[in-house]
């Protein structure tokens, strides 16, 4: 994942909402959301090329998401392990691994990876643990964001996707029909491909500044590279509900939706 918006303990009957964005290359091999045949508790989409995933949830109530720290100054990892089995492993644990006893391992392991950030939710407690310099948290209830920084770090794109779904938040009755009203909103806005305006507003991440703008957006959309997917999930009391459209080019606005339901059990 590249942008995330959470809402957490924000609404009372979800306690965790996700607004997201993947950027990746287009011609990386990628399944897009599914339940995992090899692993049927897990609903992800797949990288094919590592085999792990960027955000999954699965029938324990389980849900973890990443994104990459983007830092061109620093010198490449010389054997980076994949970053998306951070996520995997985490969904495939037992529910007696909580989300405070995985971040702990993730800690100790962190320096095997390339710069990322972590999130996991295990129903009780929502952790982070990533950035660079590496940090590690509990979450406190809240608005939070990310993208290629660290935890909460403060970017035009991921201030304006923050800013506008508290806005939604703010401008439905959180009433039975919640999530379907909310969603074409978020997706709205998910979509969105304005550019920065003003160049002393973007960030240095060492990829020089041309790069830096069109990178600036909400949805990215470059030729071959760009938001491959926008994924929402909606978790509450008794199950989690994933709603993700995928673009198969860059420039189009032409996608494909798939909606999924995952009910939680204690197996």
């Amino acid at each position: 994942m590249c942008l995330v918006v959470i809402a957490y303990r924000v609404h009372p009957e979800f306690p965790l909402v996700i607004v997201s964005n993947r950027d990746e290359f287009f011609g990386r091999p990628t399944e897009s959301l599914h339940h995992w045949e090899s692993n049927p508790k897990i609903l992800a989409g797949k990288d094919l090329k590592a085999g792990g995933t960027w955000l999954g949830v699965n029938s324990q109530g389980k849900v973890a998401f990443l994104t990459n720290v983007r830092n061109l100054k620093l010198p490449p990892h010389s054997n980076p392990k994949s970053r998306g089995g951070l996520v995997l492993d985490f969904l495939k644990s037992s529910k007696e691994v909580n989300a405070n006893q995985y971040r702990e391992e993730v800690l100790r392991t962190a320096k095997e990876y390339e710069g990322f950030n972590l999130f996991v939710f295990d129903g009780g407690v929502a952790s982070y643990v990533g950035g660079d310099p590496l940090q590690s948290e509990i979450l406190e209830p809240g608005f939070h964001a990310v993208s290629n920084a660290n935890w909460n770090t403060v970017w035009p794109k991921t201030e304006k996707l923050k800013l506008a779904v508290k806005q939604v938040f703010d401008s439905f009755p959180k009433d039975q029909d919640w999530t379907k009203n909310v969603t074409t909103e978020f997706f709205h806005w998910l979509a969105n491909s304005d550019l920065v305006s003003e160049d002393s507003l973007l960030p240095d991440t060492g990829i020089g500044l041309e790069k830096e703008r069109y990178l600036s957006s909400i949805r990215i959309r470059v030729p071959g590279y760009g938001t491959r997917a926008s994924t929402l999930v909606f978790y509450g009391k008794e199950s989690v509900e994933v709603v993700e459209r995928t673009f198969s080019d860059p420039l189009s606005n032409e996608f494909t939706e798939r909606r999924e339901v995952l009910s939680f059990n204690e197996s």
